[in-house]
């Protein structure tokens, strides 16, 4: 198969749509930083009613009452904070997500490569479905132009997001403000993975797809016992290739 790098094909549209991919994810950190200070502080107005009320029985009830009222206050809080930068976000993408691929697809077109994209077909695509057009064009590129990511930093970074994952879903048991550190994983692991499964492409006889790793560590974030098991796998093929650490 004929492949170029990015070097052949500079393009900031490219990167462009990388941001609208990745971005989404993002939103997550901050519902979960919402969920963290909106909980913490909402606990701490509680304990302190709890603590006036005076008997040691009453006011242990009232601290309990006012984790679980923390927690909801705290979900509600994140939830408006994502739900109105979503829109944004979504309101940005009509616009900025069939002009990134007209523009990306015309300089991919011009290499004469085995895949030429069809830049009128892509800004179509990128109006009525552009998140499907995104991930489509995204994993075709990756095909065919190889992206550059010189530092195996991004294999630590999906480590800590794993990690902060896990520790979140765990501890949401005893208190629902955990999880709001487990959101602030889900971007981690999820660019982490996306990024260091690009360097691996390059640096070794491995093909993973970033894309294709993208959408399973996604699902995986969501989904926690396949997603120990898809890290296992993926820490065991990279282990196999270039390493862990």
């Amino acid at each position: 198969m004929q492949r170029v790098t990015v070097e052949d094909v500079p393009s900031w549209a490219y990167r462009g749509l990388e941001l609208f991919l990745l971005g989404p994810t993002v939103l997550s950190a901050l519902f979960g930083i919402g969920i963290i200070v909106v909980g913490v502080l909402s606990l701490g107005s509680s304990s302190g009613g709890a603590a006036g009320a005076g008997a040691a029985g009453a006011a242990g009830t009232g601290a309990s009452a006012g984790t679980t009222g923390a927690g909801f206050t705290a979900l509600v809080g994140g939830m408006a904070v994502v739900w109105l930068l979503a829109i944004v976000l979504g309101l940005l993408s009509i616009v900025a997500v069939p002009l990134f691929l007209y523009l990306d697809a015309s300089k991919v077109a011009e290499q004469g490569l085995e895949w030429e994209p069809s830049p009128g077909l892509y800004v179509v695509l990128g109006f009525f479905v552009s998140g499907l057009a995104v991930l489509h064009y995204l994993y075709k590129r990756h095909e065919y132009v190889v992206d550059w990511v010189g530092s195996e930093a991004w294999w630590y970074v999906a480590m800590a997001g794993a990690a902060l994952g896990i520790v979140g879903v765990v501890g949401a048991a005893a208190n629902p403000i955990m999880l709001g550190v487990a959101m602030l994983g889900l971007p981690l692991f999820v660019v982490g993975i996306y990024r260091d499964a690009t360097f691996v492409r390059l640096n070794s006889e491995w093909r993973p797809n970033p894309v294709n790793h993208f959408l399973i560590g996604l699902l995986s974030a969501v989904l926690v016992v396949p997603g120990v098991l898809y890290f296992g796998y993926f820490a065991y093929k990279r282990h196999s290739h270039v390493g862990l650490v």
